[in-house]
This record gives structure tokens, C-alpha cells and sequence, in this order.
């Protein structure tokens, strides 16, 4: 029976990784996000790791072996627990994967829906880590937000894909 086992990488070898698993005939899932970034030149999309140093393998461990994982390019080995490589379940692969897209390959993350009074978390970007509340949409895939900084509650615009809902 095959089972998905999530494999640690090296920092930054993710794609490395996947193509040398693949070459050797595992099949795998690198999981991917478009992200916004702010640059010298303004905001920018970049493709980044939803997990950043892993990826998915898929293997029934009885029938092809999985020693070769460990000294694969790229690939550090398997993610274990008391000696025995951890078993992912079905269920979190098959979420990932309904919210990949066919046109890019890349995963779609919801923006939460949020209503005024909402604690939120930014969760990207220089604010990164900071608690506030939602106040309002601001057009644009774009929300107020009121968050404590510096010792003051100061009002701020950020991109909606930047929150998450503070549970």
C-alpha cells in the first residue's frame, strides 16, 4: 500500500530535491505559493515553498525502498518519529492538492472572511507577526487595520493576502 512521507531538504534545495526524486522514480508533491513582496521597485509576486525545506513523497515502503531518499541531492531524509519514517495523512495531501491550480501549478490560499472587530495576525511582510483589528475593506484586495505599535494604536493599510484571522 502507498503511503505520502514528507522528506526534509536542504534550505533553499527544494526544486533540487524534486527533480532527483522524480528522476529516480518517486512520485512527488512540492507544494508552492505565490507570494507579494516589497521591493526597491515596489510591490512584486515571487513563487515561494508553502513548507519551506520539504516536500511529499509517495511510496509503499514494502515494495521499493527508501533508503535512497537520504542520499538524494538536495534531499536531507525522510521525516521520522522513533526511528520510523512519519506517514502524512491522506487527508492533508488531498486538501493541498484541491487547491492547487491547473493553469500554474500553484496552491491557492483562502483569504479569511472577516467582519469589523475581527482580531487578525499579519502573517507576511514587514508587520509580520503583529496582532491587530479589522476594521474596514479598503478596495483592492486591501484592508485598515488598527494595530499597536510603538506604544500607540495606529491605523494601517495592508494587502488582504497578508492576514490571518487570530483564532
Amino acid at each position: 500500500m502507498r503511503y505520502w512521507f514528507a522528506v526534509t531538504t536542504k534550505p533553499r534545495s527544494e526544486g533540487l530535491a524534486f527533480e532527483n526524486l522524480q528522476r529516480q522514480g518517486y512520485a512527488c508533491l512540492w507544494p508552492r505559493v505565490r507570494s507579494a513582496l516589497r521591493g526597491p521597485g515596489g510591490m512584486r509576486e515571487r513563487v515561494e515553498c508553502l513548507f519551506p525545506n520539504y516536500l511529499f513523497l509517495h511510496a509503499d515502503p514494502e515494495r521499493e525502498s527508501l533508503a535512497p531518499v537520504r542520499s538524494t541531492r538536495g534531499a536531507l531524509g525522510l521525516v521520522r518519529f522513533g526511528g520510523q519514517p512519519a506517514r502524512v495523512p491522506e487527508g492533508v495531501i488531498e486538501r493541498i492538492r484541491a487547491r492547487i491550480d491547473a493553469d500554474d501549478g500553484l496552491v491557492r490560499l483562502e483569504t479569511p472572511e472577516l467582519a469589523p472587530g475581527d482580531r487578525v495576525r499579519v502573517r507576511q511582510g514587514p508587520l509580520s507577526g503583529v496582532e491587530g483589528i479589522f476594521m474596514a475593506e479598503s478596495g483592492n484586495q486591501r484592508v485598515r487595520l488598527l494595530l499597536d505599535l510603538l506604544g500607540s494604536t495606529r491605523e494601517v493599510l495592508l494587502p488582504r493576502a497578508q492576514l490571518a484571522l487570530r483564532v
